[in-house]
């Protein structure tokens, strides 16, 4: 007889990796998460490992200086703003 359950995957997550953030740290990432409507582990991963490709293809093609002066601008002077709502109202 066949084994009832969730099916078998080819990649199994199997391993995991954690790291402390702060309350509001958490906050935000909830916030986010929810906002994606994901949980909190499928938008950290995606985060993580989108990011990777983007800082290799960057890297690759010298932008990375430029992108880096870009988020430091962005921090500097709109960090505080929350553009995903300000965009939605528009």
């Amino acid at each position: 007889m066949k084994k009832a359950g969730r099916p078998t995957v080819e990649h199994k997550r199997d391993i995991e990796i954690r790291f402390r953030v702060t309350e509001e740290e958490n906050e935000r990432i909830e916030k986010l998460a929810e906002r994606m409507k994901i949980n909190k582990s499928r938008m950290i991963r995606n985060i993580v490992l989108g990011d990777i490709g983007d800082y290799e293809m960057l890297a690759n093609i010298g932008v990375l200086p430029i992108v880096k002066k870009a988020m430091s601008f962005y921090d500097k002077n709109f960090k505080n703003e929350d553009f995903l709502e300000k965009m939605s109202k528009e």
